[in-house]
């Protein structure tokens, strides 16, 4: 299983509106400080989504490995102007690798809800990605089409 970590940021004054940062580990992150993690600015929560509803997420700088192992609420203070980032949730995400580049869904069992989460993320256009949460496949083969999970670098 990988891990996964949603930020909540709190720019200075002049910095960026306040926002959230998803962040994916596509593969296990080789040393903490390494910028390989896959991360996706956001206006609303990932895990406060009902089934049917979405966010779009603008792919941002890869983040540092140690984020994922951050404590829940454990505020940082960032370089001028990003203000403090805190770990608001933290999770597994299932691991297999993504069939499709343009859309692909993964399983979250976020650690502070315990709540299990399906997600559709599909690229809409360059530089956007559409997150939406479905509902679990059913474990009728003959009726569901088999689900294509991982985590993908959209």
């Amino acid at each position: 299983m990988l891990r996964t970590t949603i930020l909540r940021h709190e720019p200075d004054p002049g910095g960026p509106p306040p926002h959230f940062d998803w962040l994916l580990e596509a593969a296990p992150t080789p040393s903490p400080e390494d910028r390989v993690v896959p991360t996706y600015r956001c206006r609303r929560r990932p895990d406060r989504l009902a089934i049917g509803e979405s966010i779009r997420l603008q792919p941002v700088d890869a983040h540092r490995g140690w984020w994922l192992a951050r404590s829940i609420l454990e505020e940082v203070t960032l370089g001028p102007p990003m203000g403090t980032a805190r770990v608001i949730q933290s999770g597994r995400i299932d691991s297999e690798p993504p069939l499709l580049l343009t859309s692909m869904e993964s399983t979250v069992c976020w650690s502070q809800s315990r709540r299990v989460m399906t997600y559709r993320l599909e690229q809409i256009r360059p530089g956007e990605v559409l997150a939406t949460r479905i509902a679990p496949f059913s474990t009728d083969q003959e009726s569901s089409p088999s689900p294509v999970t991982g985590v993908s670098l959209l």
